[in-house]
């Protein structure tokens, strides 16, 4: 999603640098606030009124998609927003229901649930307080650069793959119909086939509110859309007495505050759920690490991707404690709160108290909002991921990393989410081994009247010292690619029958392991035997470390390891020259 760009605050560069007159705050958990400045007030509190706006007709929204009833939403827009508030780093950032997550909830409960409604909301419950278990644990225990373990060809088929999964969810109910089938691309298969029965009032409505959505965000972004567009359908369906013609309403929804409860589930429920609660955690994680560095970037201050776990952690434990589900980041709302000028997290604090203030009085109300409408806020909500301008953009880079996203999205689509995102790790792993196999190599020659040494198949004009072949390899050397690399040696030596050093500039060697470490000691006894040196040149102190506690060295010999190139170039033209 396009946000417009801020210009960052110049006098706060951290969470702990002075910020002029502003409030200090004693505790560490409450440095979100920090540098609080009372002019800032009525911007936030516009931006809480924007947010709860937001969230009522999405939350309500996003809770179905999870299987939950819709007052569960809301539940979950109360302490979650407090909980991130005072204890994570990011000033602007606000958590809320997020479609990935509903979908992959209710992915995971669903199959434990055997139709019961109330075990169904225990499940749920415990999941989200599992996803926060595992989050605090992964924050306390630093954990926080795991999320980058999600590669953008990952997360953009995985997106693209939801978006369509909850589409699939959600269009029955714009026809007024319900589904028979489980899987996304049969409920494709199956609204086409029951087309003819679509109920028309439902569909007037749901489409009506859906093209509404869309207008007012591309007219006016900041403007709560969604909310006018589910009031105006409300009153519609209310005045013509649509409910008469088959349109579905809400109905009773609870009024009053949530109450603090352990969901009611055993051990083995615990069990099963917790590795489903791992892959939401890790995509919880992932996307609220990339809003809240994305956010602060724009503000000019400085946050923590572990600090941001465990606040994050709190806001599922809290959730799953007070009868909502699983929450995450939401860029959207926190663009539109930073479009208003909001700078803190008062603003979340606000919209919490807001919501509070709904769930006390307004919850009447609501019964009439029709499911069509919430069905198509949903569905205009989950429409922008699929980011099209980027997935082609992969297939113009690197057209396996698109076929990684596109095999994501099938995945996802055909088989289950989670089983899409387990897919889309796979693939990414093994191209990576792939490519760290057969990586790109050279032979490096001179230049004349230029400092260093050069591709000689991309600079024809490098010209080569004779019997010097000097080699880079451009990987880490490890199993993968240790028979790539002897290949490749016996190759040139092959091809140089006057060569007398074989050196391997290690300057793109990152890393080696044992497998590659015996390897090279291989290639000195077979390059020996044939009267030739291996010398190296360029190691890593990290590099030389590892190869001396595996004897490479020692068989090499210290006076075949170099700093540079040039100095070993040096050093062969100095044993040729005092050659009898």
């Amino acid at each position: 999603m396009a946000i417009a760009t801020r210009t960052p605050e110049p006098s706060r560069t951290s969470l702990d640098a002075e910020d002029g007159p502003g409030l200090r705050w004693p505790f560490p958990v409450l440095r979100s606030l920090d540098g609080y400045r009372r002019s800032w007030l009525s911007k936030d509190l516009t931006a809480g009124l924007l947010i709860v706006a937001i969230a009522i007709p999405l939350s309500m929204g996003m809770a179905e998609v999870a299987g939950m009833p819709p007052i569960a939403g809301l539940y979950s827009c109360v302490l979650p927003l407090i909980a991130y508030a005072v204890i994570g780093s990011s000033r602007q950032l606000v958590v809320a229901l997020d479609a990935s997550t509903a979908a992959m909830l209710a992915a995971a409960v669903a199959p434990l649930a055997g139709g019961d409604p109330l075990r169904y909301a225990a499940l749920a419950g415990i999941t989200a307080v599992l996803v926060g278990v595992v989050l605090v644990a992964a924050g306390a225990l630093r954990l926080g650069f795991l999320a980058n373990l999600l590669s953008e060809p990952v997360l953009l088929g995985y997106q693209a793959g939801l978006a369509l999964t909850v589409t699939a969810t959600q269009l029955p109910k714009l026809m007024g119909i319900t589904l028979e089938e489980e899987r996304t691309f049969l409920q494709f298969v199956e609204m086409i086939r029951r087309a003819a029965e679509t109920n028309v009032p439902t569909l007037f409505v749901g489409v009506g509110v859906l093209a509404s959505v869309l207008l007012l965000r591309r007219w006016r972004p900041t403007f709560p859309g969604a909310l006018v567009a589910v009031v105006a359908a409300t009153l519609v369906v209310e005045v013509l007495d649509l409910a008469a013609r088959g349109v579905s309403v809400l109905g009773d929804l609870p009024s009053g505050l949530p109450s603090l409860h352990v969901p009611d589930a055993g051990w083995t429920d615990v069990l099963e759920l917790l590795p489903s609660a791992a892959a939401i955690a890790l995509i919880a994680a992932a996307d609220t690490i990339v809003s809240s560095r994305a956010f602060a970037h724009r503000g000019g201050y400085e946050v923590s991707a572990n600090r941001d776990l465990v606040g994050l952690g709190a806001a599922n434990l809290s959730s799953g404690l007070s009868g909502g589900i699983t929450t995450s980041a939401s860029a959207a709302r926190t663009a539109v709160a930073e479009s208003v000028g909001s700078r803190s997290q008062v603003a979340g604090l606000v919209a919490a108290f807001l919501m509070v203030a709904v769930l006390l009085l307004f919850t009447r109300p609501l019964q009439n909002v029709p499911n069509a409408a919430l069905a198509a806020v949903v569905i205009s909500a989950v429409i922008r991921l699929i980011e099209v301008d980027e997935l082609a953009r992969l297939w113009r880079i690197r057209r396996m990393e698109f076929l990684v996203a596109a095999a994501t999205t099938v995945g996802a689509v055909v088989i289950g989410l989670l089983e899409g995102i387990l897919i889309a790790v796979a693939l990414s792993v093994l191209d990576f081994v792939r490519r760290a196999a057969r990586p790109h190599d050279a032979i490096e020659g001179r230049i004349r009247g230029r400092h260093g040494f050069f591709d000689t198949a991309r600079y024809p004009d490098a010209s080569t010292e004779p019997g010097f072949v000097l080699y880079r390899f451009d990987a880490p050397l490890f199993y993968a690619n240790t028979e790539r690399f002897f290949e490749r040696a016996r190759e040139l030596i092959d091809a140089t029958p006057d060569a007398e050093w074989f050196v391997v500039d290690t300057a793109t060697i990152s890393d080696i392991d044992a497998t590659a470490a015996r390897m090279l000691k291989e290639v000195h006894d077979e390059l020996a035997a044939r009267g030739i040196r291996l010398v190296l040149v360029e190691l890593l102190a990290s590099l030389e470390e590892l190869l001396g506690r595996a004897g490479v060295l020692d068989v090499i010999g210290p006076d075949r390891v170099f700093d540079t190139a040039e100095e070993a170039l040096i050093a062969y033209r100095e044993e040729r020259a005092n050659r009898p």
